[in-house]
């Protein structure tokens, strides 16, 4: 396996990406028949909770570290996950979501109410049948009746996912694209657009990509991708939350509604700003940092 590692190591973009491709695949194989076998011991929500649960292990992480052993000898350091995350980024990171929810959720407005033109109404009506059966997905996938519930899907749907996700497209996908370009922001950009198609669901691409972008510009800065996992998870944990609290056929909740009404620009104005603001903050500290340490780190 070690002379797998040294020959994947110096490979050309193009034969990592399709050995990474080709590891996915055979994973959502494998994950696929997985879920039919556990079809036959689970039913209704406990299916869904096991399969997600299996295709986050199974599909997201279990191939990122794979392929950050071939191509990268350990996979703790390749895919920048051998240090803690330090308490100060966290909490700008968790401040920063936060506030910029009004504006977000003006993009995510206006996303959805994108026409296409008479030409590609075919395809606009294949669009929304897609979103609309994403969304009944996520309804029955979110389906809480207690606390007990509510901490599961945290688990599942925050953590587990923010962290599987997070490796494979920034831990692995970006890297592979800073490889090849040299610009990280070809990369980050590139990468963000591949996290936003993949989900499928086109009246919240432009959002989903932007923050995509967010978490490979937090992986660019700091180095450390426990940063970008911490901002997937939070911003999947508040849309759980967000169930629990107002319920999933809800679409007026206080997440989702703060930024989407005519009385609502000033909210989004400081959104805007203070978003901004903290973005600029955050990205000077975490440079700084990351500057710092790798005075101290020469063997990094």
């Amino acid at each position: 396996m070690h002379i797998l590692y040294n020959h994947f190591a110096q490979s050309s973009f193009t034969v990592k990406f399709l050995i990474f491709i080709g590891i996915e695949l055979l994973c959502l194989c494998f994950v696929s028949l997985l879920t039919v076998f556990l079809s036959f011991i689970f039913s209704g929500i406990s299916l869904t909770r096991v399969a997600l649960t299996a295709q986050d292990i199974i599909l997201f992480i279990l191939p990122a570290l794979c392929a950050a052993y071939l191509f990268g000898g350990n996979p703790v350091k390749y895919l920048q996950a051998d240090r803690s995350p330090g308490i100060g980024a966290v909490i700008g990171i968790v401040l920063c979501m936060l506030f910029s929810i009004p504006m977000m959720n003006l993009i995510i407005e206006w996303n959805e109410s994108i026409i296409l033109p008479e030409a590609l109404s075919n395809i606009e009506n294949w669009l929304k049948a897609q979103e609309a059966s994403a969304q009944e997905m996520t309804r029955h996938m979110l389906q809480m009746s207690n606390i007990g519930d509510l901490t599961i899907m945290i688990l599942i749907v925050g953590v587990l996912t923010g962290i599987g996700e997070e490796f494979v497209f920034r831990g692995i996908v970006q890297r592979l694209f800073l490889e090849k370009f040299r610009n990280r922001h070809i990369a980050v950009w590139t990468t963000a657009i591949i996290f936003s198609a993949i989900h499928f669901q086109f009246y919240g691409f432009v959002p989903r990509m932007l923050l995509g972008a967010f978490f490979g510009y937090l992986l660019i800065w700091s180095g450390n991708i426990w940063l970008p996992v911490t901002a997937h998870a939070l911003n999947n944990s508040l849309s759980v939350i967000g169930a629990y609290i107002w319920g999933t056929d809800n679409n007026d909740s206080l997440f989702d509604a703060v930024g989407t009404s005519s009385g609502d620009a000033g909210w989004i104005v400081v959104s805007t700003s203070i978003t901004v603001i903290m973005i600029w903050i955050l990205q000077r500290r975490l440079k700084r940092q990351k500057d710092s340490e790798s005075l101290h780190l020469p063997n990094r």
